[in-house]
């Protein structure tokens, strides 16, 4: 996952990388630093050093899917009745 927020990042509305999305990479490569731990026998950790952005992430998601389907409906010229999910 989080190499397709960093290889499609073109693809992102904001002009900078969310915070959101920028706390959850982070949370992986601190997972990378966990399981090279694990690899050398070191079996400390078990957690990243960054904590999961669950609701940000997920408020973040949810915000920018219902900005792009409107967005998507407005440029094929349906409104959101129009789509048949009544």
């Amino acid at each position: 996952m989080r190499d397709v927020v960093v290889t499609k990042a073109d693809l992102l509305i904001e002009e900078e990388m969310p915070q959101a999305l920028l706390e959850f990479c982070a949370h992986v490569s601190g997972y990378e630093i966990t399981a090279a731990r694990w690899a050398q026998g070191n079996f400390d950790e078990h957690l990243s050093l960054i904590s999961f952005p669950g609701r940000e992430l997920r408020e973040y998601i949810r915000d920018r899917f219902a900005r792009l389907k409107s967005e998507q409906a407005r440029l094929l010229g349906h409104s959101r009745a129009d789509d048949g999910s009544r």
